[in-house]
């Protein structure tokens, strides 16, 4: 088919000061053929309302009103499962997609007639520069893109990649009801599963870093503690088990016990969950060398080793680094 219908699906919870942005962003691609389901998960800063008015404006919308919250797992499939595009891409509610976004995400999924397209770089809202080189568009194996998405050395999130409608039926691939992690273990699930999968690498999708309500910039030790018990689910559940894979869940294993600590010393509550902090000492020390082996930059190397011989330091460190970073974005 040479004009293929795409699903969008946009999940929605208070996110009313960036939604129409969003939302005038997705209506305005130069790819016309759109079906648009916007799901509000129970918004109370009138979100939902501003979905029913631009239901009003355009054919091309759905409005999915959830009754209960259920987090972005829910919120995603319930957009799935009422679906009828030949092709899925899904958008955070504050987030934005460039003018061309649908129509270059479609080309790379294209190129091979690939099941799952993944897209290497996104815009920023600390980074709206596009790449200066744009490589041709690169098919991967199973095997490199689920290591890749485990270390993780690309965007990890389900948005800016683009999935086949019939992959997904015939895998019964769905978000997992998780706290976090959720976009994580599918598209993890998705990059085990796949026959083909293409890669581009053009900036089309602009994901926002100065909401300072989003989960992403907030501290909560329920996110690290979700995070390890989901990163260790994939490597039990994995379907490709080679060594190269294998690796990667672990790296991605120690890093969210990294995590976990600064969480932790982000937050003061050490007494609070000391069971898990000496969970994840215990670990960060443990593996550090065996890490390290498999870091590839020598800076990174470095960090594993000081993070199993002073991981409280380090955490600090960062997260002092990270703050100051929010500070800067919260001014864009």
């Amino acid at each position: 088919m040479n004009n293929p219908k795409i699903s969008v699906i946009v999940a929605i919870y208070n996110v009313g000061k960036y939604l129409r942005k969003c939302i005038d962003s997705i209506v305005e691609q130069d790819y016309k053929n759109l079906e648009i389901i916007l799901v509000d998960d129970c918004s109370s800063d009138g979100s939902g309302e501003i979905c029913d008015e631009y239901l009003r404006r355009d054919e091309r919308i759905k409005v999915i009103h959830r009754t209960t919250n259920g987090r972005q797992s829910a919120v995603r499939n319930d957009g799935l499962d009422s679906m009828t595009g030949e092709y899925i891409i899904f958008v955070d509610g504050d987030d934005w997609l460039a003018k061309d976004c649908v129509s270059y995400l479609l080309k790379v999924i294209k190129y091979n007639d690939a099941d799952f397209g993944i897209n290497l770089s996104n815009f920023t809202t600390r980074d709206m520069k596009q790449n200066k080189i744009i490589p041709v568009i690169q098919q991967w194996t199973p095997e490199e893109a689920t290591a890749r998405l485990l270390y993780p050395k690309i965007p990890i999130g389900a948005w800016n990649k683009i999935y086949k409608r019939e992959f997904l039926e015939q895998n019964h691939l769905r978000f997992k009801p998780l706290f976090t992690a959720e976009g994580f273990r599918f598209i993890t699930d998705a990059s085990q599963r796949a026959q083909r999968i293409s890669v581009g690498n053009r900036k089309v999708y602009y994901y926002r870093l100065n909401n300072s309500e989003s989960a992403t910039t907030k501290y909560d030790i329920r996110q690290s503690l979700e995070a390890i018990k989901a990163s260790e689910d994939i490597k039990k559940d994995l379907v490709i088990k080679t060594k190269l894979v294998l690796e990667a869940a672990d790296h991605q294993i120690w890093t969210n016990h990294f995590w976990n600590i600064r969480q932790i010393v982000a937050l003061h509550n050490k007494k609070e969950y000391m069971s898990d902090y000496k969970r994840s000492i215990k670990y960060l020390r443990k593996n550090a060398i065996k890490n390290a082996i498999v870091e590839e930059k020598i800076s990174a190397k470095i960090k594993s080793l000081l993070c199993g011989v002073c991981p409280n330091l380090i955490a600090r460190l960062i997260n002092y680094k990270i703050r100051n970073e929010l500070k800067n974005d919260l001014t864009n």
